[in-house]
Order: C-alpha cells, then sequence, then structure tokens
C-alpha cells in the first residue's frame, strides 16, 4: 500500500491507557490505516523518532468565548497538541448578552482573563453583532 503519510519511529501513546510503543502511523485519504507498523512507500514520511504520536487532546474548560472572536484557530491550543475545545459551559461568557451590559462583561473579562481591556475591546469590537447565544454561534459561523 502507498501512504499518503508515513509517520515513522514515534513513541505511540493511543489513549488507551496501555502503555506507549515505538512504531508507525500509516494515513491514506486522511485516515489512519496502518498502527505500529506501515510498511511500504509514503507521499510524505515523518521522522517521529524521539517523539510522542498521540491523538488530538480535547479541552473541556477554556474561556475562549470571547477570543474565538478575534482567534478564529485559538492558537495557543494547537500549538499544545489540542485539537477540539469546549467554550461557554465555565458559568460565563459574552453571550447572552445586552448592548449595555457589554463594557461590564469585557471588565469582568479583564480581571477573570487578565488581558488588558484595551485588547479586549479591539478583538471583540464596538459592534457587537450578537446579544443571543443563536446569534454568537450565527456570527461564529458566519466567520469560519
Amino acid at each position: 500500500m502507498t501512504y499518503d503519510l508515513r509517520i515513522a519511529g514515534g513513541t505511540i501513546v493511543d489513549g488507551t491507557g496501555k502503555p506507549g510503543f515505538i512504531g508507525d502511523l500509516g494515513i491514506k485519504n486522511g485516515r489512519i490505516v496502518a498502527l505500529g507498523k506501515a510498511d511500504g512507500e509514503a507521499l510524505q514520511t515523518i521522522d517521529a523518532a524521539g517523539r510522542v504520536v498521540c491523538p488530538g487532546f480535547v479541552d473541556v474548560h477554556t474561556h475562549y468565548d470571547a477570543q474565538i472572536l478575534w482567534d478564529r484557530s485559538l492558537s495557543i491550543s494547537p500549538w499544545h497538541g489540542v485539537t477540539t475545545t469546549v467554550i461557554g459551559n465555565c458559568g460565563f461568557g459574552v453571550a447572552p448578552t445586552r448592548a449595555h451590559h457589554r463594557k461590564l462583561i469585557l471588565q469582568t473579562l479583564e480581571k477573570v482573563e487578565g488581558m488588558s481591556l484595551d485588547a479586549l475591546q479591539a478583538g471583540v469590537g464596538d459592534a457587537w453583532p450578537f446579544e443571543t447565544f443563536p446569534q454568537y454561534l450565527d456570527t461564529l459561523e458566519r466567520h469560519g
């Protein structure tokens, strides 16, 4: 089989709780088709020797409700192996909120997140295009 990508010689930690092991991953059409030993040709090979190869992490408690408005990839998370984040579950966020509460929301975020009010205002903007949570989700969907 010819793989699109082979990740070779890494310490594979598969998330099952079993100890990690040295091995390869073979990927074809965006799917893992070989685990442990991936013999054959590959269009691209990554030498993972001395590195850990594992599934992406899920961060179930984030405070990205505002940040996602100006940082669509939530940059810091993928840098650390996080591929899925959950937002809106910590009891505080930017939606739902009425226009006259926006300053209070940003001031609270300033204290909770340790971000400057100027940075938050620049990121979120003056004219939030939402008041309800469904409108917030629509805003995120429109902006990718």
